[in-house]
């Protein structure tokens, strides 16, 4: 079984996935798509990218739009569902998911199938007691309709909790994931899972464990979803022994760097003979990450963070070069992504719930150029997030819900970068990270 492959249970995530890969056809010059050549796909991944900074590669694409057979259908992973949605004018995939849905409920209203949903005019003038009749029997209707649907609600446990059995591993790591409840419910049911952009989604029941390899290094926060509704998460902690590195071309494929082994944290960096024996394709554009897993006592609400980064001017392929800082805790995490003055409309900070995006609110103070080398800060009080780039205070905001205790970092750069000396410490306990 192709690893990348998904069985959902409703048939509408590979109805909504056909429409969107139609309406990027559309968007490509609607030649169709058994005419397509690598040429046509290298020409998407490459205006994909460009916009959406997501690059895929041929097969994946081909995979997406169903002219690479597998044994199961292929389901992108959410980053890059998001990026096609992006691409033909969405905010991400929930918005063309909704959208693509409502369109539907609109479509069945207006077809009258047999014609019993036709209502003649002359029927209307029948008078005032045949439509009291009808009017009698929408209400019955309703009032029915109601006492089932809370009859079958009611009796739904909404107490079901997604476990993993395994929560902390070192990379990489198999995860298994149950369901429980301390209350009686149907082990029939069907749930979602979803685990961001580290697997693919699967379903669940009460009968049924879920098993998920995960290759990178990090913090997951695996959400349950009924009927494609959260309604819990947990967390999976691929752990580390100090700060490695690793890189990849797309969302489907990890390059751990030096077998991810420890690396100096005064001078943390990989070289491009590390990526090469990695297996990394250093023509095509890359991200490389560097992470710090693992258990702390630190406040992710009150904390300082301060690093100096190098980043690369550009690489071939690449004309926005990310810098991008997390801060990972246990239920939630902070995000900064950084680029320069011309790329500002890519940058995105993200503290807890708060989010906010270059596309749709200028970010220009957040413009940040790191190719002579650049200082990093960011300061957490009382859940009052501040950025300090080169010194200067360039942003403020707070947020509600907290991230919990700290456990891990991740600096990403677009091609190859370094980082100075990161160091976090709790501002109440003075613990270092």
């Amino acid at each position: 079984m192709d690893p990348n492959s998904v069985q959902p249970s409703d048939q509408l995530f590979f109805d909504t996935l056909d429409t969107c890969c139609q309406k990027i056809i559309e968007k490509m010059g609607d030649k169709a798509i058994v005419e397509w050549r690598v040429s046509d796909y290298n020409s998407l991944s490459s205006q994909l990218g460009k916009q959406t900074k997501v690059y895929l590669s041929v097969n994946t694409l081909k995979r997406i739009f169903g002219r690479l057979k597998t044994s199961d259908r292929y389901f992108p992973q959410k980053a890059t569902r998001d990026a096609l949605a992006q691409f033909i004018g969405y905010r991400d995939w929930q918005e063309f998911e909704l959208v693509y849905l409502n369109s539907i409920k609109v479509e069945r209203i207006n077809t009258t199938g047999d014609g019993t949903a036709e209502v003649k005019a002359d029927k209307i003038k029948n008078g005032k007691q045949q439509l009291s009749v009808i009017a009698f029997c929408v209400v019955l209707f309703i009032v029915i309709a109601a006492i089932v649907f809370f009859r079958n609600d009611t009796g739904k446990n909404t107490n079901v909790k997604l476990v993993c059995e395994n929560p902390f591993g070192r990379v990489p790591h198999t995860a298994v994931f149950q369901l429980k409840s301390d209350q009686p419910f149907d082990e029939n049911e069907e749930f979602q899972v979803d685990f961001m952009d580290e697997a693919v989604p699967s379903i669940i029941t009460g009968k049924k464990k879920v098993t998920k390899f995960f290759r990178n290094p990090g913090v997951v926060y695996v959400s349950l979803l009924r009927n494609h509704i959260p309604i819990d998460t947990t967390t999976v902690y691929m752990q580390t022994r100090g700060w490695v590195a690793n890189s990849g071309n797309d969302t489907s494929r990890a390059f751990p760097i030096a077998g991810l082994r420890p690396l100096d944290p005064q001078n943390i960096y990989a070289s491009l003979q590390q990526l090469d024996s990695a297996g990394l394709d250093t023509n095509k554009p890359f991200l490389v990450g560097y992470s710090n897993i693992k258990s702390s006592n630190i406040s992710g609400d009150n904390f300082s963070f301060a690093c100096k980064v190098f980043a690369e001017p550009s690489r071939p392929g690449t004309q926005c070069v990310e810098t991008t800082i997390i801060i990972l805790g246990e239920k939630h995490r902070h995000l900064l992504k950084l680029y320069r003055q011309s790329c500002v409309a890519f940058s995105e900070y993200k503290f807890s719930e708060v989010r906010v995006v270059g596309s749709e609110q200028f970010l220009g103070a957040l413009a940040f150029d790191p190719e002579h080398g650049g200082d990093i800060g960011i300061k957490v009080e009382n859940k009052h997030a501040s950025v300090i780039l080169n010194g200067k205070k360039v942003l403020s905001t707070k947020y509600e819900r907290s991230i919990g205790k700290v456990m891990g970092i991740k600096i990403i750069f677009n091609g190859i970068g370094k980082a100075i000396s990161p160091e976090l410490h709790d501002l109440r306990t003075k613990e270092v990270f």
